[in-house]
C-alpha cells in the first residue's frame, strides 16, 4: 500500500513541553552525545524533511512542514537548527521546537563548515543522510574538505526503536486517536457509506481528536487493496479494505481493516492469522515464525502482498529502519510493532487486518486490534 505524503505539512506541531518535556530531549542528547564521543566524532549534523524527520524530531522535535532543516549537534551539548524558510517564518519554526534561535537555511554546506569551524579537529557524523537530494551530499563534502563525513545511522537508528516511557505513552495517546478514526470508519460503512465517505469520516474523528496528520486509504473495487481516494465520489463497496494512519505529538499509530456486511471465509482466515500471530508475539519471537504460523491459519489461500513483509517497527516513522536490510528479524522487547495478516483470493473477497503491540520480555500488550 502507498501512503501518499501530503505537499504541506498543515497539522499542529508545536512543541508541547507538557506532552514531551524538555528532560526528555535532555536525556536523548546524552546518549547520542556518548555515542558520538566513543566513535571519534567532532559533532553530527542531522538531516530532515517532511518525508523523513524521524531523527531530527528525535533530538529537537521539529518536522520541516515545508522543506529541509538541519539540527548541528556539538560534543559541548549545543545544538543549532537551520530551517528552510524566510527570516520572518523564523518565529513559526521556533515554536516547534526547544533549539532556541531558529535560523533560516540558506547555503547548508557554508553553514555547516561555519559551524564546524569551531570543532575539535575529527570526522563529522551524519544523521538520516538516505533521505537527502542526491546532489547534497557531495556539497556538503567539497564545503568541508578537511573533515571526513559519515554516516551514523547504523548507531544512532536503534535509539528511534528503542521506547522510552514517555514515547510510549505518547504512542498510547496515538492508538487512541487510531481507535476513534477506525471506529468512525466502521459505523459510516455500516451505516451504508461509500468508501469515501467512509474514509471522510475516519479523518473528521482523527482531527477532532487532535491528529497532526491523517491518512485515509480504501479500497476503490470491491476487495481491492487500499489507495487514495482522489475522486470526488465513491461507490459502495463490500468488503471495503482501509488503512488508517494518524499522528499525534510526531507519533504514528497505523492500522488495516476490511469491513464486510456478510460472513467471508477470507476474513474469517486473515482474523484467525492475526489472533494466531498475536498469541504467540513476545520479545525473542522471530518475524519468520509469526509469518508461519499466520500462513498455517490461511489454508493454502496466497497471502495478500501487503501482509508478505507481516512486522513493522512504527514511532516517529510510519516504518522505522532496522539493522537488517530484510525488515524486522526479531521482536524486541522496549518496541512498538504493527502486526499484519492477509489473504488474496483473485476476486472481491480479499482482506487485510493489522494489530499494533508493545512488545514485553514475557509477551505484548495489544493497543490496537482489527480483531476488536
Amino acid at each position: 500500500m502507498e501512503v501518499m505524503q501530503p505537499a504541506v505539512l498543515v497539522g499542529a506541531y508545536d512543541w508541547d513541553e507538557t506532552s514531551l518535556p524538555r528532560a526528555e530531549f535532555e536525556r536523548r542528547v546524552k546518549e547520542v552525545l556518548r555515542r558520538l564521543a566513543a566513535s571519534g566524532h567532532a559533532g553530527l549534523v542531522v538531516y530532515g524533511n517532511k518525508l523523513e524527520s524521524a531523527a531530527l524530531a528525535y533530538l529537537t522535535n521539529f518536522t520541516p512542514k515545508l522543506e529541509s532543516a538541519f539540527a548541528l549537534l556539538a560534543l559541548d551539548g549545543s545544538v543549532r537548527l537551520h530551517s528552510a524558510g524566510s527570516p520572518h517564518m523564523m518565529v513559526n519554526a521556533q515554536r516547534l521546537t526547544w533549539v532556541e534561535g531558529v535560523k533560516p537555511l540558506r547555503d547548508a554546506g557554508k553553514q555547516i563548515a561555519e559551524w564546524a569551524e569551531a570543532l575539535a579537529p575529527g570526522p563529522l557524523g551524519f544523521w538520516t543522510t538516505e533521505a537527502m537530494p542526491a546532489d547534497l551530499p557531495p556539497r556538503l563534502s567539497a564545503a568541508l574538505p578537511a573533515r571526513p563525513l559519515n554516516d551514523m545511522g547504523a548507531r544512532l537508528d536503534p535509539l528511534l526503536r528503542a521506547k522510552s516511557p514517555v514515547e510510549r505513552r505518547l504512542m498510547r495517546e496515538a492508538r487512541s486517536v487510531l481507535a476513534r478514526a477506525a471506529a468512525a470508519l466502521r459505523e459510516r460503512f455500516e451505516r451504508g457509506g461509500t468508501a469515501r465517505q467512509a474514509a471522510l469520516a475516519a479523518e473528521d474523528a482523527a482531527n477532532d481528536a487532535g491528529a497532526q496528520d491523517v491518512r485515509v486509504l480504501a479500497s476503490l473495487v470491491a476487495g481491492g487493496t487500499p489507495t487514495a481516494l482522489d475522486s470526488p465520489d465513491s461507490t459502495r463497496l463490500d468488503p471495503l479494505l482501509a488503512y488508517i494512519a494518524v499522528r499525534r505529538a510526531g507519533y504514528w499509530a497505523d492500522g488495516s481493516l476490511t469491513l464486510a456486511t456478510a460472513p467471508h471465509a477470507t476474513i474469517e482466515r486473515t482474523r484467525a492469522g492475526l489472533a494466531a500471530m498475536l498469541e504467540k508475539a513476545r520479545a525473542g519471537v522471530a518475524t519468520a515464525e509469526l509469518a508461519a504460523i499466520a500462513r498455517d491459519k490461511l489454508g493454502g489461500m496466497e497471502v495478500h502482498p501487503a501482509a508478505r513483509k507481516p512486522v513493522a517497527g512504527i514511532g516517529l516513522s510510519l516504518i522505522e529502519r532496522e539493522a537488517s536490510p530484510n525488515g524486522v528479524e526479531v521482536l524486541e522487547a522496549g518496541r512498538v510493532y504493527t502486526l499484519r495478516a492477509g489473504v488474496r483470493t483473485g476476486a472481491g473477497d480479499n482482506a487485510i487486518l493489522s494489530a499494533m503491540i508493545e512488545v514485553k520480555p514475557g509477551g505484548a500488550d495489544i493497543l490496537w486490534s482489527a480483531l476488536d
